[in-house]
């Protein structure tokens, strides 16, 4: 199909904040089969020649969604070598899980019975519960019988919460978004599964592309072909392009050593979602969004480690975790409440005080977890940006009658509708809700974009640094996705990113960290004292393997925000 137009898509956003920015800085894989890469299988002894041949674990192990008492065990048990997800051609297959509390499994916690079917892409996810509090744990799937009886999963490891009563220490959280299979190998995820420092994966949206081969590849051209070839829309779609991703090793080895907490955001669905639409979706000739987004939202909670369920079992996926007294983590949902993105002839839409991001329930839900958090840190893991990004931002008492006359939102002209910018008045609602209640304690956790920020929400940008800091927000990089430089088609650190990153932190001097081109992460650790950001980047994703080296460091204290480490 053809690519639709990039006038209102990220894309376009990423593109016109490079080159608007310049111009203010100038002026001031293939069907999986048993030959496919799979994980390895652990040899029991007596499992029989045949299930030497097959990996029924071939997409790894994964775990999620950790409470002190419980977490999610994932799997898929690949039935034959023509049972491809999505195909429906797979058969049930029994399954045994252990929990154990060392490598061997001399010592095992909890155990049970499952099966893997059709039904659901022949993905399982158990939740053994009464474990042991802010402990490591080994688990893994066994096949019971058939075939392959006795064939062994890769041995899991993942880790309990802290109890709610107790003083953490440390927290560490891999910050990561926006991993495009076909434009770069997965480096940061084997970097976050080696790293001692990290607790929890946070994964804030975009884990895949819905994009046809070649119509998102950047400046190299697809390095890996996605599977299936064209944009993907139905279940069918989805879920194989899933089990594509969950080949790469890299993401094998981060969900099998780490417990994952996730969102999504658009692309999961499609590019620049809402409640009912999307701008990469053609109502009628790709069937209706409803479908399509319904479709997408089963794969997702099929294929990850979360626990949620279904909207048409009135489920949702916004949620919560604590990690001790030392933070409360909020998952939040941007795309499934939130209204239309205004265009930009209409952009004082932005201020109007009916149109919402989160939708009334969610809203009410942050409110209840902020209003009654004891803890150290209130963290909020949110796909799209929070802070404002303004070109320029401006004081809207000094400038409330050039604003009417010109329709212009109060705070400025947002560069990326598709982010918070283009919700400003539901934003202040939010920033005023930390004010009444003096919090001085959030932290957003972000992606989208496909850059690195660390920023201060200003209590007012057009006032800042006079009427304070009503927040800290850190933003990871793409694992892979197109970045400014690839849009540009230009190499790392050119004139366009450089001149860019000058210019939007010259007139958003909130923003005390801009980096628009590398591929990597984002390591945060949290102490009682300070939260710090770690931008950990890879130097070329078209190259396996490569090792992430520290780009830059910031710390963040409550109350008096983002300096420089």
């Amino acid at each position: 199909m053809q690519l639709r137009s990039l006038t209102t898509s990220r894309r376009t956003a990423l593109r016109a904040g490079a080159t608007g920015a310049a111009i203010v800085g100038a002026s001031a894989l293939s069907p999986l089969t048993a030959s496919a890469e799979q994980a390895p299988t652990a040899d029991t002894g007596d499992s029989n020649a045949a299930a030497t041949e097959h990996s029924v674990f071939q997409h790894g192990v994964a775990s999620g969604d950790p409470l002190p008492n419980s977490v999610l065990l994932w799997t898929r048990a690949t039935s034959h070598a023509g049972d491809i997800p999505g195909s429906g051609a797979g058969h049930p297959v029994n399954l045994r899980w252990e929990v154990a509390t060392d490598e061997a499994f001399s010592s095992i916690v909890a155990s049970g019975t499952t099966v893997a079917n059709p039904a659901a892409d022949q993905t399982v996810k158990v939740e053994p519960t009464g474990l042991a509090a802010d402990t490591w744990f080994y688990f893994r799937f066994i096949v019971a019988d058939g075939e392959y009886s006795g064939q062994i999963s890769p041995i899991g490891r993942t880790r309990t919460t802290p109890p709610v009563n107790s003083s953490p220490e440390h927290l560490g959280i891999a910050l990561t978004s926006c991993a495009n299979f076909e434009t770069g190998y997965f480096s940061a995820y084997g970097d976050m599964a080696r790293n001692d420092g990290i607790d929890i994966v946070m994964c804030v949206g975009d884990y895949i592309y819905e994009y046809g081969t070649g119509e998102y590849a950047g400046k190299t051209g697809p390095i890996r072909t996605h599977q299936p070839e064209h944009e993907i829309v139905t279940l069918q779609d989805y879920r194989r392009r899933y089990g594509e991703y969950r080949t790469d090793s890299d993401l094998q080895e981060a969900h099998r050593v780490k417990p994952w907490v996730v969102t999504w955001d658009d692309h999961e669905v499609a590019n620049d979602s809402y409640h009912n639409g999307a701008e990469n979706h053609t109502e009628g000739e790709e069937g209706s969004y409803a479908a399509r987004r319904d479709a997408a939202i089963q794969a997702y909670l099929e294929w990850l480690p979360v626990r949620a369920t279904t909207f048409s079992e009135q489920g949702h996926l916004y949620r919560s975790f604590n990690y001790g007294d030392l933070a409360e983590i909020v998952m939040l949902d941007l795309r499934t409440y939130r209204d239309q993105p205004v265009e930009f002839k209409a952009m004082a839409g932005i201020d109007d005080e009916s149109r919402s991001m989160l939708g009334s329930e969610q809203f009410e839900f942050l409110r209840g977890q902020w209003t009654t958090s004891s803890a150290t840190w209130n963290i909020v893991g949110n796909s799209v940006m929070f802070t404002p990004v303004l070109i320029p931002p401006m004081d809207p008492e000094a400038t409330r009658a050039v604003t009417e006359l010109l329709g212009m939102p109060e705070e400025g002209i947002p560069y990326n509708f598709d982010q918070w910018d283009g919700f400003a008045a539901e934003r202040r609602k939010l920033i005023d809700l930390m004010g009444e209640h003096q919090l001085d304690n959030v932290v957003f956790l972000t992606g989208d974009i496909h850059s690195s920020w660390a920023c201060n929400v200003p209590r007012s940008p057009g006032r800042y640094p006079v009427d304070g800091v009503a927040a800290m927000e850190f933003v990871c990089t793409s694992v892979s996705a197109p970045n400014i430089d690839d849009i540009v088609k230009l190499p790392q650190r050119n004139g366009i990113s450089l001149t860019a990153e000058t210019a939007l932190t010259g007139v958003n001097r909130h923003v005390k960290y801009l980096e628009f081109d590398h591929h990597g992460y984002a390591a945060i650790h949290f102490t009682s004292d300070e939260v710090r950001a770690e931008y950990r980047f890879v130097q070329d994703k078209t190259q396996k393997d490569q090792e992430l080296f520290v780009a830059a460091q910031y710390v963040g204290r409550r109350g008096s925000g983002v300096t420089l480490a």
